[in-house]
Formats: structure tokens, sequence, C-alpha cells
């Protein structure tokens, strides 16, 4: 295993605690977070290597506990195939005690996040998630464990962007009115309010409180108060804080509390690049590291994990094409920097014309726009052999193409919205600030300046209201087919638009301007079917520029081979 220097954390012990004022000897608390359903990670960690490093922790008579901070199901084929199940069986192998729910864990719907609560064999916390109708919480708000007589509270905190940043529809009834919601999502000293409330709950009956959070430190959260700094520094109780969410590496960070007390923040990284440790030590201080590496693997979870890619593997890996050119999510001149979410790139570019080609030439339907947010493009699809696996890989998550007919001006509330953030800068990732719906688009150009302040306003959901002053977005021209030309967007014209209904149907990433838009068709097809279904269309199923199946438009915008695309979405003064 390697080996990782401790930093070591005083901790002041919480005032009027009734329990055992110092433990008996060291107990250790293994955590993940934002696995994303990474079940064959190949050259990486796994959840077996998880559970044999807890496993190993206990033959060596230490008590050990192992919770996870959230997204644990969806965001590789893997783990998607199966909406989530195969997770669950894995964590259950694993012998997780704890978890918190993540926003991408409610993307199969609420009756599959019931399922996964009520399949697994370890209880899910969160104070804020609650329901609509009722000041009630749908989960308990917090999980005491005795360990080795002493009590370990642990608090759940879920983030309040999970409406807008999972599937809205999902968390409304049959008549469209919310049934569930997250304290914070309108005021974040709702969220404030409702953690320090949990903790008066139990700070007098433990004697160490813990956060359990999907929060994150990214820099919209920040914008809205609702970080895992936030909520630290505007609460007193927390002793140390486990966080997920902005998939961060923070091996330990001291946070002053309210009551300016340090609290140990620290949070896994994602896709288990790496998994944590706490050590709560016998003298009354808590440490932190991170792993990257070790020897150990639990047989029992091998097994499963073993049976669960051998079966995708077979489905999945079928060769579909050859891709002679990198087709990218991050950025091919800062290694790992991710850009999908804030600028155009060629495999962007694939995905919104693999929607316009589906529609129009393969069901010869009207298609106009197709549009796809930067967030539902999750991983670049490298040059050489193209399998299906590749292609679901890149989408994910299961959303379905629809086709609707809506005004110009909504399409233009819509490109504003997902490009709120640009122009800014992201200092903790050193890369540009990011919005999951940032919108590429196909049949379309457009462009940014970003000298010109967002002035998008939401409501207390973070659903599109307007935008208050002047647009960002300029020069919006959509491709004509009779004509072969971009001719400029008619506001009050009706347009043809294809993309995911997770957008267009129901209000993702806060996009509610399309709600009264007219429904032409819906669940016409997987998103990553459509996208292996253009790709096998290129001739000699060679994916180059000259093989495209849109070279048939005149004068219409594509470039596969150039990393940033092909000049569709421009950016100014940046």
């Amino acid at each position: 295993m390697k080996k990782l220097t401790n930093v070591i954390i005083p901790l002041f012990l919480l005032s009027l605690v009734s329990c055992s004022d110092v433990a008996k000897k060291d107990i250790t608390i293994v955590y993940t977070n934002d696995i994303h359903g990474y079940i064959a990670n190949e050259g990486g960690l796994k959840v077996s290597n998880v559970a044999g490093y807890v496993e190993s922790l206990e033959k060596e008579g230490k008590d050990v506990l192992l919770v996870d901070a959230g997204d644990e199901f969806q965001g590789s084929v893997y783990g998607a195939i199966d909406k989530g199940e195969d997770m669950i069986d894995i964590m259950n192998a694993a012998g997780y005690d704890l978890a918190t729910p993540g926003n991408h864990d409610f993307d199969f719907g609420m009756d599959a996040f019931s399922s996964f609560v009520e399949e697994a064999n370890y209880p899910y916390v969160s104070c804020n998630f609650h329901y609509a109708k009722q000041d009630s919480t749908v989960l308990e708000p917090y999980k005491i464990f005795d360990v080795g007589g002493v009590k370990i509270g642990f608090v759940g905190v879920s983030t309040p962007t999970t409406i807008t940043s999972s599937t809205p529809k999902y968390f409304q009834d049959e008549n469209g009115d919310f049934a569930y919601g997250f304290y914070g999502s309108d005021n974040p000293l709702d969220l404030y309010e409702t953690v320090q409330h949990a903790i008066d709950l139990i700070e007098r009956k433990v004697d160490y409180v813990i956060g359990l959070g999907h929060l994150g430190v990214g820099t919209d959260e920040e914008k809205k108060g609702v970080t895992s700094t936030a909520v630290i520094r505007n609460t007193k109780g927390f002793d140390a804080f486990i966080d997920g969410h902005s998939h961060t590496k923070i091996e330990n960070r001291l946070i002053k509390t309210k009551e300016d007390k340090d609290c140990l923040l620290t949070q896994a990284s994602c896709y288990l690049e790496t998994f944590g440790e706490m050590t709560i030590s016998s003298n009354g201080e808590i440490s932190a590291k991170l792993i990257s590496e070790t020897e150990y693997q639990n047989a029992q979870v091998k097994a499963i994990e073993d049976t669960i890619v051998s079966r995708v593997d077979e489905e999945m890996g079928k060769k579909i094409a050859v891709n002679e050119n990198e087709l990218y999510v991050n950025n091919p001149e800062a290694e790992g920097q991710r850009i999908i979410r804030a600028r155009e790139t060629n495999l962007a570019d694939l995905c919104s014309d693999s929607m316009y080609w589906y529609l129009n030439d393969s069901k010869e339907l009207d298609c106009d726009i197709a549009l796809v947010n930067g967030g539902g493009i999750r991983k670049e699809i490298k040059a050489g052999d193209v399998t299906l696996g590749d292609v679901k890989s890149t989408h994910p998550f299961g959303n379905q193409i629809c086709l609707i007919k809506t005004k110009g001006k909504n399409i233009k509330d819509a490109i504003e919205m997902g490009s709120n953030v640009i122009g800014e800068w992201d200092d903790l990732y050193d890369c540009p600030a990011e919005n999951g719906g940032f919108l590429h688009i196909a049949g379309m150009r457009y462009k940014i300046d970003a000298d010109i302040p967002s002035s998008v306003t939401t409501d207390e959901n973070g659903m599109f209201s307007s935008v208050s002053g002047e647009y960002r977005v300029k020069d919006l021209e959509v491709y004509d087919k009779r004509s072969a030309s971009y001719e400029p967007l008619e506001l009050e014209k009706y347009y043809s638009v294809a993309g995911n209904n997770y957008i267009l149907r129901n209000s993702g990433n806060g996009m509610s301007m399309f709600d009264d838009s007219e429904n032409i068709l819906d669940y016409i097809d997987e998103d990553y079917v459509v996208l292996a279904e253009y790709i096998k269309a290129f001739e000699n199923q060679t994916i180059n520029n000259g093989n495209s199946p849109l070279s048939h438009y005149e004068n219409y915008l594509f470039d596969y081979e150039n990393p940033l695309g092909s000049g569709r979405i421009i950016i100014e003064n940046l």
C-alpha cells in the first residue's frame, strides 16, 4: 500500500457531552464519494479494493465504519445499464454502514431511488431532503453509531441544487407540482438552519459530530452559498465533514465553524481515483488521508464486479466504427482540464449532430435544431476502434430523445441560461467555470460576449424566470436546409427542436422555459443509441469529415478533426 503522511488535527471536544470523553482506542472511518458506477475502472481502484482495505483494518483489530457521500450509481455504462441495481449489490457486499444521496442518485426516478433505499443494507441520511407539502424529511436526518463505547453522529446533507442537476420531473407529482424539495434551494440560510437543527438534536448524545454531505466546493455552489465550506462556517458543532459532489481532492482542510473551532473537511475526488481514511484517535485527535492504491481486495465483492463486467462487456464490447481523431471532453492543450461544459468541442458537435441527423435523415422528421447539454457528455471517444460501450460511456444517463416545437425566444433564453458562467475562472480546478447546462447545438450557431454580465434570474427551485438585463448571447443563426445558409433566429417563430427530454421536457438544469412547448414526439430513443446509429452511418464506418452522413447539407458547419469543433459557438472578450 502506498504510504501517505497523516496530518494530525487537534479536536476540541464538545461541551456538555454526557458520553465518554475519550475513545478507548482509535476509530477509523473509511469513505468514498462520487463512484458514479465505476465498477470496471480498468487500472484504478474498485469497491472491492475499498472493502478489502476495510477487511485488513478489521483484522488488525480496529473499529471501522464504511460510509459514502453520494453519487454511487450513475455515470458509467457498468453502473447505468441496470439502472443502478448492481451498485447496491456491490455496496451491500462491501459492508457499507451509511450513505447520503447525491444528485445523480435520483437520475433513474424517484421509484428507483426509493428501491435503492429499501434494498440497501445500510441507511441513507439527509437532513434537508424533505416532502414539499409537509414539514418532514424523506430520510432520517442523522445516524448515531456506538463504536467501542464512543458515540459518533453523522448528519446527512444533500446539495440543494439536486432538483435542477437531476431531473425536475422526478420530484413532481402527477399534476406537475413539486412533491419533494431540498432546504436551501431558495435561500442558503434555510440550509444552515436545517443543518444546525440536526446537529442540535444529537450534539448532547454523541462524542463527535461528522457531516456526511454531497455539497461540494464548486463555483456554482459557491455563488449560491451552499458549499460544504459555507455550511461549516455558518453552523456550529461539526468536528469533521466528509464531502462529495464537486469531485475535489481534499485530503484535509481546516475550516472554522461559526463558533470559531476547527472542522476537518475532506473529499476523495471521484471515480475511485482515491478513497479516504479518517482516524479518531484515542487521545481525541482527528486525522485524514487519501489512498490512491492498495494491495487488498475483497474476494466476494470482486466476484460480483467480475460478473457484472463480463456481462456488460459481452453486450457492449462490439466494435461499431473506427475513429480517426480523438473526440474531446477535455482541453487538448491542458491535460485533465474539462471544457465540455464551457466550450465547443468536436465530441459535443458529434453528439448534437447525431440527433439532428437521426431525426432529419433516419426518421425523416423535420428538425431545425438539436441541443445537448455539456453535463450529459461524460467521456471522450479515443482514436481507434469504437465500441457500443464507448458510446454508452459518453452518454451514460439513459436520457431519451424527444422533439418539441417552441419559440425562438425560448431557445435564446436556454442558451443564455447555459452561458451564465462563461468568462469566469474556477481557481479551485484551474479551469474555465462550468455549467452542466451549457448548450451545444446542431443546425445553429451563436456568439457569447463574456464582457456582458449574466442577468438570468431563477425561482426558489432554480427554475428559469427571466433575463433581467442585456443578453450575453447574440448573432443566433439557424441553418436553413432549403437555402443551405444560416439565417437569423426569429424570437416569435416556432422551431422544431430535438434534444434529451431531461432538458426539453423535464426542465433539467432549470430549463423551464420549454415547459409550455408543444410535444411533437417523445421517447424516440436513448441518446447513446442515437449517437451509435450516427457513428455507424459514417461511410465505411470511419469517423472523419469526409465520411460524415451530414455531408449532403451544403455549407453546414462540422469539423470532427478539430478538437475545438467547427466554430458554432464563438466566445468574445474571453
